[in-house]
């Protein structure tokens, strides 16, 4: 998802800059797609890396989902250029109490939905109580867990209406939180926690968020042209959004482009205004003026499925870890700048409250690539399991990035571990969620972007009944670190991060993943778009107030 608030340093964006040209030499380019004609208007033509899955707030897992759906929707706040939670629906700042246990926010009376519908206290009552209904099925519900009642509520023990969400009147709402929450503001900015009209929704039905007719807007944008499952979509202005005089863009016409030599070649013909690269084709453009690196706080990283009776075996999982050379990962087979990790945590995510080092500089080394150690664990593990031969089954996405380091691992894998088989699942994002859901994989190619900078964000993955604990992982010993952060030392910064320093050891101590890299993207940009707004956590990329220059 899958997505800052300053605890830490946020990740910055680094511009590259160099020369092209568009018969395919690298030594100068000018791509025109974007439209600005006499008639004024302004049309982006957009490249996305993968489908939308679904743009119901309480269903989204995946980032590029969300990115979508933070253009055509807007919550209480939204995150600025600066990496901070401003207002967005909020009228103001809002009032936050003494004990830091209620937040009251006055609703924009000028908001209103793309049917005519003014935008309510409700429409935020209403999305609260689906996302914690334990009929949703929703994976996000774990963040409302500090909202009084919702706990109980999604153990199915109270009623929704009991949820700490109160709707005073139609444009004032308080949230009532059980302990303090020092992110609660940015997970207002997060699109789980964006609003619904009701009425619509439950018009809708099993269709709502499946198609842009089951979809209303309150943001800058509506979405168009998406059935569901096309390869295209389109954002087109929303005239009725409060502050529509500061969207410039008419439209931003979307397609999914999975290969990034298609890519080049619709950005190089002057089809498309942005072009992710990977690989020797990031090699290639390295000294391109239109090369844009955006560092982001989203780590990938291989899961596994402790229900496989051989991936229970601690050895194992180790000797699997010791044999991907993540070095060579990074800078042969991604390219893209994205940098090596050994913990699970990003680097300049979030940093000791006391001394100001980063988190990853207090974890110890993990998995070092060596392969003689490997192969001396692989044999003491089939000794262990009594076999001389695994098969397992591998995961991942089928764009092109994830097939070459699916193609990459199972190699190394391969090559250095004689009797594992490797079987290759690369298929379309949203089979891969499903097939994660449902646990039907054995190895899983995953990861996780932050939705607020917070080391909770990522270490709430692993709880044991974690919607995202995909592979079942459960250590009670780390539950009870993790719970610890969250409610007895909640308010006190050096106790909670030494329980979140001491819940990483557990992971690292249980092989319980194999981290592979922190995530860089790479993109052309056409250089006549300006005014994007990158982030590192949350919703990537703003278009909102983004134009087409002259």
């Amino acid at each position: 998802m899958r997505k800052t608030y300053k605890l830490a340093a946020s990740l910055s964006t680094v511009f590259l800059l160099s020369a092209c040209s568009s018969n395919g030499d690298t030594s100068s380019t000018s791509s025109s797609s974007s439209t600005n004609d006499g008639s004024g208007d302004q049309v982006v033509h957009y490249t996305a890396p993968t489908e939308l899955s679904t743009m119901d707030t309480a269903l989204i897992t995946d980032i590029n989902s969300s990115n979508y759906l933070g253009h055509v929707i807007e919550g209480l706040l939204r995150i600025d250029e600066e990496g901070n939670p401003v207002p967005a629906i909020a009228a103001d700042e809002g009032v936050i109490s003494e004990d830091g246990l209620t937040y009251t926010y006055k609703l924009r009376e000028d908001a209103v939905w793309s049917n005519g519908d003014p935008v309510t206290a409700n429409d935020f009552v209403y999305a609260m109580q689906k996302l914690v209904d334990p009929d949703t099925g929703a994976s996000y519900s774990y963040l409302a867990e500090t909202i009084k009642n919702a706990p109980e509520i999604m153990a199915g023990e109270t009623e929704v209406s009991e949820l700490g969400v109160t709707a005073n009147g139609d444009h004032e709402i308080t949230f009532t939180l059980t302990q303090p929450t020092p992110y609660f503001k940015f997970l207002l900015a997060f699109t789980a926690f964006f609003p619904q009209n009701q009425a619509f929704v439950e018009e809708q039905g099993d269709e709502y968020g499946t198609s842009s007719d089951a979809l209303l807007a309150n943001g800058p944008f509506t979405l168009e042209n998406w059935d569901g499952t096309g390869l295209t979509w389109d954002l087109e202005k929303n005239d009725d959004y409060y502050a529509a005089d500061e969207v410039s863009l008419d439209a931003v016409n979307v397609q999914v482009v999975k290969e990034p030599s298609t890519a080049v070649n619709l950005f190089e013909g002057g089809q498309t205004d942005n072009a992710h690269l990977t690989g020797e084709i990031v090699k290639q453009y390295a000294d391109n003026e239109n090369v844009v690196v955006q560092k982001k706080a989203r780590t990938s990283y291989l899961e596994f499925n402790w229900d496989n009776e051989y991936l229970q075996n601690e050895k194992l999982r180790e000797a699997l870890g010791l044999v991907i050379n993540t070095d060579d990962l990074v800078n042969t087979v991604l390219g893209d700048g994205s940098t090596e990790i050994d913990g699970f945590l990003p680097a300049d995510f979030v940093s000791n409250p006391t001394t100001g080092d980063d988190f990853t500089e207090e974890t110890e080394p993990f998995l070092s690539y060596d392969v003689e150690r490997a192969q001396e664990l692989w044999e003491e593990a089939k000794a262990e399991l009594g076999v001389d031969s695994i098969s397992l089954s591998f995961v991942g996405d089928d764009d092109e990035k994830s097939k070459q380091l699916s193609q990459y691992i199972q190699g190394q894998i391969q090559n250095n571990l004689p009797g594992i088989s490797i079987e290759l699942r690369n298929v379309p994002k949203k089979n891969r969620l499903a097939l994660a859901d449902s646990r039907d994989f054995d190895v899983l190619l995953t990861g996780w972007g932050a939705d607020f900078a917070d080391a909770i964000n990522f270490m709430d993955l692993l709880y044991s009944d974690s919607p995202y604990n995909e592979g079942g992982y459960a250590n009670a010993d780390y539950d009870a670190l993790i719970d610890q952060a969250k409610t007895t030392n909640a308010n006190d910064e050096e106790k909670r991060w030494a329980d979140l320093q001491q819940a990483h050891t557990i992971l690292t101590d249980d092989f319980v993943f194999i981290p592979l890299y922190q995530e860089a993207e790479t993109q052309l940009r056409n250089p006549a778009v300006e005014g994007i707004i990158l982030n590192s956590v949350g919703v990537e990329f703003d278009l909102s107030r983004a134009s087409v220059k002259n």
